[in-house]
This record gives structure tokens, C-alpha cells and sequence, in this order.
């Protein structure tokens, strides 16, 4: 009786080594499964943004040159307005799409946070004198498009303090009223060139006008009269 029982007693270890194994080897299955299957978004959501998105991207910074030259025509204005709105629309639910192919979240809580590490780094690297003020009236989220671009639009204004500016210190506001968001970059330095300066702006600032206008919004760059220096300030709808 005691043999037997051991028989039995070791042939139930087996199968449950053996059930032990199998459930492992699904389980390795479908993790390779979702990795796959991640991969394949990741390559979808490139191929999208890189031709889809970049598209429409161009065709609402070319609309907003084509409003400006026919700024006397309001019919004209109003009808490539529409159109703009249009296509925002759409590059907004592409947006959307594209953060569910690549698993990231489509809003960002930690935009502040990353802006303030963004001028600690710059301080420490040029020795420009840098703060950050934060209206009580921010929104605690942003959606992830515009708070990626309004960093990138802040990154880049520092990139101009830091080589044209000859600034001793730079003032970022994050401001909020009337259904828009307010950021302003002033700075300190020599301030625009002259009136009647012949250089075209270059494309950092180009750049920025071109995010600003993606998200609906406009880019202002101009000379603090009082203070000297330059200022850039991009208002932005919050939608």
C-alpha cells in the first residue's frame, strides 16, 4: 500500500509540473503576442504621422499664410477659417488615434513640472538667471499635443535667448483668461532688430509660429518698450 501511494503521489507532482509548464509556455505566448501587436501600432502610428499628420499639419500653416495675404477679403478669411477648423479637427482625432497605437496618455499633468526642470537645466548650462511664474488659473491638464508643443515652443525661445539675445535673465509666464492659455517668454536682451532690418526671421521662430498656429492659436514676437528685450508670447485656445 505505501509503494502504491507513492506511485500516485509522485504522478500527481508530474502532472502538476507538467500543467505548471504548460501555463507558462501560454503565458510566454501571449506576451510575445502583445509584443507584436505593440509593434505593429508603433509602426502604424509612424507611418501616420509621418505622412498623414505632416500633411495636414503643412496644409494648416499654409492656410494661415494664405489668410494673411488676403486680409482685406473678409469672405475669403472667413471661408479658409472654416477650413482650418476643419482640418484641426481632424489632426485632432488623428492625434487621439496616435496615442492609442503608441499606449501613451493623451493629456499631461506634469507640463509645469517639466517647464521648471526645462529652465533649472538652462540656468545651470548658460548662467542666464531664470523664473517661472505659474498663474493660479493654468489648467492642471493639458491635452499631450498641446503640451508637447507649447514645451517645444518654450525650448526654442530659450535657444534664442541663449544665442542672440545677449540676456542676463529670462522671465517665463504661464498665464490664463478667456478660454485661452498665455505663455510668454521675455528675456532681458538686445531685443528685435531695428525697423526695417532686412533679415527674415529664422526658422527656430518660424517653428514656433508654426505650433502655435496648430493649435489654433498665434504667435506674437515683439520688443518690451519699457524693459527692453524681446518677448514671445503664444496664446493658445483650450478646447
Amino acid at each position: 500500500m505505501a509503494s502504491q501511494w507513492r506511485v500516485k503521489e509522485w504522478g500527481g507532482a508530474g502532472l502538476e509540473e507538467e500543467e505548471k509548464g504548460q501555463g507558462q509556455s501560454v503565458a510566454a505566448l501571449d506576451e510575445l503576442a502583445r509584443r507584436a501587436e505593440s509593434e505593429v501600432k508603433r509602426r502604424l502610428a509612424r507611418e501616420l504621422h509621418d505622412s498623414v499628420a505632416q500633411i495636414l499639419t503643412a496644409m494648416v500653416v499654409d492656410m494661415e499664410n494664405f489668410k494673411h495675404d488676403q486680409a482685406e477679403r473678409e469672405s475669403v478669411v472667413q471661408k479658409v477659417d472654416d477650413l482650418q477648423g476643419s482640418t484641426r479637427e481632424v489632426l485632432n482625432n488623428l492625434r487621439e488615434l496616435l496615442y492609442e497605437l503608441r499606449e501613451e496618455p493623451s493629456h499631461d499633468h506634469s507640463f509645469v513640472h517639466r517647464i521648471r526642470g526645462l529652465l533649472s537645466s538652462f540656468e545651470s548650462s548658460t548662467g542666464i538667471r531664470s523664473k517661472l511664474s505659474v498663474s493660479a488659473r493654468w489648467p492642471a491638464m493639458l491635452s499631450a499635443a498641446m503640451a508637447y508643443n507649447l514645451y517645444r515652443i518654450v525650448e526654442e525661445a530659450l535657444v534664442n535667448v541663449r544665442l542672440h539675445s545677449g540676456a542676463g535673465s529670462v522671465d517665463v509666464q504661464l498665464g490664463s483668461a478667456d478660454s485661452v492659455v498665455v505663455l510668454t517668454v521675455h528675456d532681458d536682451g538686445r531685443g528685435l532688430l531695428r525697423v526695417g532690418s532686412n533679415r527674415r526671421p529664422g526658422m527656430g521662430m518660424v517653428g514656433m509660429e508654426e505650433r502655435a498656429v496648430l493649435l489654433g492659436g498665434r504667435l506674437d514676437v515683439s520688443s518690451d518698450a519699457h524693459l527692453g528685450g524681446t518677448v514671445v508670447t503664444a496664446t493658445v485656445p483650450v478646447r
